[in-house]
């Protein structure tokens, strides 16, 4: 807009002094410096003329009239323009080699970790559970449910899960903290053995096994074996409930032996557990063992039933959070928030791994690229599709105003240049006719 005021400041102060050099040179009609004032104003303002005209025409006809020909040159070749702005862009502005080099220049997953590092705390998670809930109110829970099964079955019954399941064990015991897990299973043990009803439960094993020992053998083996139970117990050598007593004091003092991490029982199931990772990751017949019997359990056991509990379940908790009673302790129950905090921590836990993993990293990258260099490559049209409906969209006036408020400046610039080079011709052009070649026609 300034440089338009420039402009149009230049027209109108030639114009002015056109007028005053007229004026001049009617009053001074044989002055040197009227006729090169006049010569200079007139070249001037013929060319700021010529260039406001020529600038007018690209976009609009002349003061409405549309008979002029050569006028509105953008609005008559709208779609020659549309079509090869279009193509400027989609082949060269932003051509595929130049996208798939930008691309290669930057780290998609640093980009993504950055992002989401910036994005306050919480806020992607909830956004999250709120998608993850939409979604499955909309789900048919049982179609789903069948075609997760068929769908596991086939995947299972291909996958040779004994490396896997190695690795993930291993995993687990080296990202997990085992004898913590151990220390629980200890305590709830201990609570259930502190049970009065545990001693009922030996006493009445014991006294199963004693019924079984009495009861085996031949008929005078039988009544042997009676006899002398008989006498045991009267001479008080066999006595059930002496036994209950030391066995469930043994019991006590295990379970208590037992809640010190290094306990030798303890330290000998961890080593085993690690063995055992490291058997279904190296033993072929351990592989073969496993395998063996994941074909048994596909076939045996039917993971619809599961499948179907699980999601309705989850759906059900995620969306109406009515709470889900457990069934060891009745004071205790499961809500959405206790899924939540679970899934967030695991999540919060394996992105810290991952941001640290530069193998995990790097391997991620690699596919981001790839996937971004197929997507440019195929869906690469869409730039120029998406140009062309923009601009088919315009009304006449909002295109030329669109291209016209881009090159402003520059064509003000044009009229300005005009004004200026054709003032500085119209003085040369006086100087050469009078300074140069009058005298010489004088001199012949």
């Amino acid at each position: 807009m300034a440089m338009r005021k420039k402009a149009n400041r230049s027209l109108i102060l030639l114009a002015i002094l056109f007028v005053i050099a007229a004026c001049c040179l009617y009053v001074f009609p044989d002055r040197w410096w009227t006729r090169m004032l006049l010569y200079t104003t007139e070249a001037g303002l013929v060319g700021a003329l010529a260039d406001l005209f020529a600038v007018t025409v690209l976009f609009r006809h002349p003061f409405g009239w549309k008979w002029i020909p050569h006028t509105a040159i953008i609005p008559k070749n709208r779609d020659k323009l549309i079509e090869g702005v279009a193509n400027m862009v989609e082949q060269q502005l932003l051509s595929k080699d130049l996208l798939k080099d930008k691309i290669k220049q930057i780290s998609l997953v640093e980009i993504g970790i950055s992002w989401i590092d910036r994005r306050p705390s919480g806020v992607l998670a909830e956004q999250g559970w709120r998608l993850a809930a939409g979604l499955l109110a909309k789900l048919d829970i049982k179609g789903l449910s069948v075609q997760l099964d068929e769908k596991a079955r086939k995947s299972i019954g291909k996958v040779n899960l004994s490396p896997y399941a190695g690795k993930a064990l291993k995993w687990v015991m080296d990202n997990g903290n085992f004898q913590s897990w151990l220390s629980q299973i200890v305590e709830f043990a201990a609570e259930r053995a502190a049970d009065e009803k545990t001693k009922l439960v030996i006493r009445e094993l014991l006294g199963k096994e004693k019924e079984k020992f009495v009861n085996q053998g031949s008929v005078f083996s039988k009544w042997l074996k009676k006899m002398a139970v008989e006498i045991a117990e009267l001479t008080n050598a066999l006595n059930l409930d002496d036994a209950t007593n030391v066995l469930y004091e043994d019991l006590q003092l295990l379970i208590n032996d037992l809640r010190n991490p290094r306990h030798e029982l303890r330290v000998l199931l961890e080593s085993m557990v690690y063995q055992l990772a490291d058997n279904m990751q190296n033993r072929e017949d351990v592989s073969a063992a496993v395998n063996e019997w994941r074909d048994e359990l596909i076939e045996k056991v039917s993971l619809l039933p599961t499948i179907e509990a699980v999601m309705g379940n989850l759906k059900q908790l995620l969306i109406t959070d009515p709470g889900m009673q457990l069934a060891v302790k009745e004071k205790h129950t499961v809500n959405q928030s206790d899924i939540k905090n679970l899934i967030n921590q695991f999540i919060a836990s394996y992105w810290e791994w991952f941001k640290g993993n530069e193998e995990t990293k790097g391997w991620l990258e690699q596919y981001a690229q790839s996937f971004a260099g197929k997507m440019i490559e195929t869906e690469h049209a869409l730039i120029g599709i998406i140009v062309r409906k923009t601009l088919d969209s315009f009304t006449e006036q909002k295109l030329v105003y669109f291209i016209e408020s881009k090159v402003e400046t520059d064509l003000q610039r044009i009229r300005l240049n005009g004004a200026y080079i054709g003032s500085a011709l119209g003085a040369a052009f006086y100087l050469l006719l009078y300074g140069v070649y009058e005298p010489l026609l004088k001199l012949l």
